[in-house]
């Protein structure tokens, strides 16, 4: 930079980084990128961009299907970064190792996890964490025998697997962060068994996979018999370091199965006050506070999506009692589905029932003012259920984005 005047302070990129980092919204960040060179420079800078993250949670820019990557449209403000978004990056996944069909399992913070059986094995299959933004790859190392050993006769949990595997949030201190590498990741590989489920977790700082303690079906729910009969874990959801599924057509007692990834152990938690979950959604609402959508399709008069909330026990790190907040009665004309959570708010395919006319389109609903909103561009116009949900895109734009691999 050019020498300043006598008296005057020099403008350093320091100085510039914590005058810019006070920027309200993501779209001033990417408008200051392009307008100036010099502030280009401190923006995409990676030690920038690691407290940009810090401060900006990720936004929804897309969906990924077997139809290709759909952005969202407008007039949502996401719009340009979703259309930047699908002309950046290989949602084909093209550059993945050839030959063989690369199942997307999960996304999550701009990564997926994506899985090929090898025409061998639909248990025990090869698993790759990929970046398609920044077309970056690594290969995970095999589950270990002694581990793999322990699996017996898992259920298939699609068409095509015997085994679910997904992306768990990293739990990289501020130091490693700020330190510029890649920050580091967890894939879990699950099986349910017809006496158990049985996890193992690899983390990509240890290179290594290891063991959660296997639970049996009946010490997560008294009232199942010692065998199961098929799959029985349903509707995976995150929230405080924990996983949350249904335990499916098992109403009596807790049929809500966490997973603590810092004890790493299953263990059943409090259910909401309601006879089943048979789609539900968890929402992070800080100050150890989280919130839950259920949706019942069985109800008379068409669905019921009912909003509770509750605190997080600090010792436990599990949900105390759920509190009953609203409930909403849904057109009996359209079929609803659990999409996901995205800046905070569930996200929902409603599909038009009537056979006059065929409608799909995904709507947001805000848990605090329960407002609701359209998402144009993400479903695409063939989607047809029992085809799977899309995977959703949540992350930065490219000029905001750090290569996740």
């Amino acid at each position: 930079m050019a020498a300043s005047p006598a008296g005057e302070l020099a403008l350093t990129d320091d100085i510039l980084a914590d005058i810019l980092i006070r920027l309200p919204t993501l779209a001033d960040f990417g408008r200051a990128c392009a307008s100036c060179p010099a502030f280009r420079r401190v923006i995409t800078a990676h030690p920038f961009l690691r407290r940009l993250h810090a401060l900006h949670p990720p936004s929804i820019f897309g969906t990924r299907t077997f139809f290709g990557f759909h952005p969202i449209e407008p007039p949502n403000p996401s719009a340009p970064a979703g259309r930047a978004i699908a002309e950046a990056s290989d949602f084909d996944l093209s550059f993945l190792p050839k030959p063989g069909f690369w199942m997307v399992r999960d996304e999550l913070g701009g990564r997926f996890v994506v899985d090929r059986d090898e025409g061998r094995d639909d248990t025990f299959t090869t698993i790759a964490v990929c970046d398609p933004l920044f077309r970056r790859y690594v290969i995970l190392p095999p589950i270990p025998a002694e581990l793999a050993a322990t699996v017996q006769k898992p259920y298939s949990v699609n068409a095509e697997r015997r085994c679910d595997v997904f992306l768990a949030p990293s739990d990289d201190d501020e130091e490693e962060v700020a330190a510029g590498a890649p920050k580091s990741f967890k894939v879990i590989w699950m099986a349910q068994c017809p006496t158990k489920v049985i996890a193992f977790v690899f983390s990509s700082t240890s290179n290594q996979w290891r063991a959660v303690a296997p639970a049996r079906w009946s010490d997560l729910n008294r009232f199942m018999p010692s065998a199961a009969e098929c799959k029985s874990l349903r509707c995976r959801n995150y929230a405080y370091g924990c996983f949350y599924w249904n335990l499916s057509e098992y109403p009596y007692g807790s049929n809500l199965i966490v997973l603590d990834m810092d004890k790493m152990e299953f263990f059943p938690a409090e259910n909401p006050p309601i006879h089943s979950l048979e789609q539900f959604a968890i929402v992070e609402l800080g100050e150890s506070r989280c919130g839950m959508f259920t949706l019942d399709t069985n109800n008379i008069e068409g669905g019921v999506l009912r909003v509770f909330s509750a605190n997080i026990e600090i010792h436990d790190v599990c949900p105390s009692e759920w509190v009953l907040e609203n409930a909403l009665h849904l057109p009996d004309s359209y079929k609803y589905d659990m999409l996901g959570v995205a800046d905070g708010k569930l996200l929902m395919v409603v599909t038009q029932t009537a056979r006059s006319s065929r409608d799909v389109r995904c709507v947001s609903l805000d848990f605090k003012t329960l407002q609701r909103q359209e998402i144009r561009g993400i479903i695409h116009r063939d989607f047809l259920v029992p085809v799977p949900l899309p995977a959703l895109y949540i992350g930065y734009p490219p000029s905001l984005s750090l290569p996740t691999i």
